[in-house]
């Protein structure tokens, strides 16, 4: 059973999270690969825009959902600019606590989150895995890294067969501080080949 304090954060996510599946309007098309394509649109009143990832995976569902929410390891060595991605707690069998901080790079210094990372079956082929912000957590490594606001990190898989899974993944990220506008416009692209780097791993599982 989730801790209130968690389970507060969690809850209080959950309708706006599940609201992002049904922005149907202005999505411009950024890229694609395979049969994966990248989006992004205007949120309120951000400055970085939303980025959704979506599209059909030739991985195993439940393969899917054991990584995204399971295997930090093979997250951070997927992701280049990711210096630490580490467990502070468990909280159940779906819900724990993370810490993501990312490398000094050239003119931007590293950015840092911390997150409820928890699953959720919405029904019998269906799961949402979203990384929820807190604000601090007593085993948070010490760090000069400038926190930034993690609006969402949610993905949702769908079953379609044994072999085939639909993605839905939506990231808002604000690195705050002073950042070059090309760096910033360059983040989604980076996670962009990350996920496609997860989904062959995924494929070998």
């Amino acid at each position: 059973m989730i801790g209130n304090r968690y389970s507060n954060i969690i809850n209080s996510k959950l309708n706006e999270n599940l609201a992002l599946r049904d922005i149907k309007t202005n999505w411009q098309q950024i890229k694609q690969v395979d049969n994966i394509t990248m989006y992004s649109t205007v949120y309120q009143n951000y400055e970085v825009k939303l980025t959704k990832f979506e599209g059909n995976a030739s991985v195993n569902f439940e393969k899917a959902s054991q990584y995204f929410f399971d295997n930090l390891d093979a997250q951070k060595q997927n992701r280049e600019s990711c210096d630490q991605l580490v467990k502070l707690e468990t909280i159940d069998q779906d819900a724990f606590v993370i810490f993501f901080q990312t490398k000094s790079r050239l003119v931007v210094s590293s950015r840092y989150s911390l997150c409820v990372l928890h699953r959720k079956r919405l029904s019998n082929n269906e799961i949402m895995i979203a990384r929820d912000q807190i604000d601090d957590h007593q085993n948070a490594p010490k760090t000069d890294a400038i926190k930034v606001e993690s609006k969402f990190g949610v993905i949702f898989l769908k079953k379609i067969n044994e072999n085939t899974t639909h993605l839905e993944m939506y990231q808002l990220l604000d690195p705050k501080g002073s950042i070059p506008l090309s760096f910033v416009n360059s983040m989604p692209e980076r996670q962009f080949d990350a996920l496609l780097r997860d989904l062959q791993y995924i494929q070998k599982m």
